[in-house]
């Protein structure tokens, strides 16, 4: 009876593996300053360059909200990036075929994606700021 109640948890953890080796928590994007050289409207600009490197599609929604969309492959992601005091968020707003689940789990690339995105935004923040004192 031990060996069996033993192989039904082993064959569980296997095939559940792949599920949640696929998963992962969403990592929210906090306080990400902005040049203070820069004004709303140059932050703006410098964001949505920031996105073109890796194909987001990021649009102004309000004076200080803007939407950012990409699209790999099958897959969908949607944040929103929210300007204030001086910095920026990126938080989670929508996605399909990315396995979210309320209690903020999705699929492992998410947070590498968003990572890559405001990573892309803080060069091209910088590099508009150069530009400005040129």
């Amino acid at each position: 009876m031990k060996k069996l109640i033993f192989l039904v948890g082993l064959l569980a953890s296997v095939l559940l593996l792949p599920q949640a080796a696929m998963a992962a928590k969403i990592k929210p994007v906090i306080d990400q300053p902005i040049p203070k050289e820069l004004s709303l409207e140059e932050a703006k600009k410098g964001i949505i360059e920031g996105g073109l490197k890796r194909n987001w599609i990021i649009e102004e929604q309000s004076e200080n909200l803007m939407k950012a969309d990409i699209y790999v492959r099958k897959h969908y992601v949607a944040v929103n990036i929210k300007l204030h005091d001086g910095s920026y968020d990126i938080e989670y707003l929508d996605s399909e075929n990315m396995k979210y689940q309320p209690d903020g789990t999705i699929h492992r690339k998410y947070n590498g994606w968003v990572s890559n995105l405001n990573s892309d935004i803080q060069n091209a923040l910088r590099r508009v700021a150069r530009l400005k004192d040129l």
